[in-house]
């Protein structure tokens, strides 16, 4: 049986109709105002019913647990945290703050800076403060300062200017950013939260398998997807996939790829080493430089389509482009024992022109062919290899580059 979705109008008409049919017999003179005014009175509260049983049932699943904030019984909840956490996956990634390096402009050697001073920044108006004292005992002077707000959004560049909130006059109001010295990550989306715990059910830990790898990958905030593999003679080889919203183009820097050994070696909850098997590599070296912990391989391919005719043709490359660049973002290597279905290592023409068929021809249009380049070379079919993930690099139609 299929459960329906009802309208308020729907239930008032199912009371009606079984009133009536219940009292046609018993009660044959009850008025049919009195009927209805009950029936609007009872689809309001049968409506309610039906939409949290409809609630509920969707929180039953991780697929489409909310993540929003709900109040029952005077207990907060988040549906999806609370899968989460029962599954070992504990909350979604927060927000971090950023830490700079500025350089200030002394112009009373040997006072002290206090704790707590105040930056504004001129480009996102975001406040900054020193989290100790500092004595300043030479021109130029440099400083660490702290954001006060978490995300990416407080992450500034070298060269950027910071002014001081209450001028002090032992400095110049304006410092310069020299170096962004710990990065602020924005928090962790829904769906890549919903992801990890749909892949913590699916993997589930094996003692140190390849699965264990890429379960323990994901406590390392920033990490998108792992590809674990297995060298000679024991070595295991993860390639890290960053989050597209924090590193360009999926690729981590050196620090995610630390953040990963660290968490593979050292439980981070608990600090004890009681993950990684002791006879499994990823520091070859045994420096915790973990050189069998690499980023991703990007490989980048170009599409070029032939003689498209159709209407409105800028809003259809518009679709096309946004269709292929979702086509190759969803390729990954495919590892025996590790990928879930369905194997998605495989990029073909074939492919490319099934996606672009499926638009131009629900816009009444034709072309000729798509054809895929990688490196400058067409390539019919194309199959990732170990640790390589793929991205449309440019869109040409009719010999103009989108």
């Amino acid at each position: 049986m299929a459960l329906e979705n009802r309208t308020i109008q729907e239930i008032n008409d199912l009371i009606i109709d079984q009133i009536e049919t219940q009292t046609a017999q018993t009660i044959p003179l009850l008025p049919k105002a009195f009927i209805r005014i009950l029936a609007k009175s009872l689809s309001g509260v049968y409506i309610i019913l039906y939409k949290v049983a409809g609630w509920i049932f969707l929180q039953i699943f991780i697929s489409t647990a909310s993540s929003q904030e709900v109040e029952i019984l005077g207990r907060k909840v988040r549906p999806l945290v609370e899968w989460g956490r029962l599954v070992g996956v504990g909350d979604p990634t927060p927000a971090t703050q950023a830490v700079l390096a500025i350089d200030l402009t002394v112009l009373s050697l040997s006072s002290a800076l206090p704790s707590g001073t105040q930056y504004t920044s001129n480009l996102n108006g975001l406040t900054y403060i020193t989290q100790q004292s500092y004595t300043l005992t030479s021109d130029p002077f440099t400083i660490e300062v702290i954001s006060v707000n978490t995300g990416l959004q407080t992450n500034l560049t070298a060269g950027e200017i910071l002014s001081i909130a209450n001028s002090i006059g032992i400095i110049e109001d304006d410092a310069t950013v020299s170096t962004l010295t710990t990065a602020a990550v924005g928090a962790e989306s829904d769906e890549n939260y919903r992801q990890r715990i749909t892949e913590r059910f699916q993997l589930q830990p094996q003692g140190g398998a390849l699965a264990d790898y890429r379960i323990w990958a994901q406590d390392a905030s920033g990490v998108n997807q792992s590809y674990w593999y297995t060298g000679d003679p024991s070595d295991v080889i993860g390639y890290i996939q960053g989050d597209p919203e924090i590193y360009v183009d999926r690729v981590p820097d050196s620090a995610l790829l630390l953040a990963v050994g660290a968490v593979i070696d050292f439980d981070p909850v608990t600090g004890l080493s009681t993950r990684r098997p002791v006879t499994a590599v990823i520091d070859p070296a045994g420096d915790q430089t973990y050189t069998n912990i690499k980023p991703v391989v990007l490989k980048s391919f170009d599409v070029e389509i032939t003689n498209l005719v159709i209407s409105d043709i800028e809003n259809i490359k518009s679709q096309i482009n946004d269709a292929l660049t979702t086509y190759f973002l969803n390729r990954e290597p495919f590892i025996e024992g590790l990928s879930l279905p369905p194997n998605r290592n495989v990029i073909t023409q074939a492919n490319v022109i099934g996606v672009v068929d499926d638009i131009v021809s629900a816009n009444n249009g034709t072309f000729t062919t798509a054809i895929v380049n990688l490196g400058g070379f067409v390539t019919a079919q194309y199959t990732l290899g170990e640790g390589e993930i793929s991205k449309l690099n440019s869109l040409t139609v009719n010999g103009s580059l989108f």
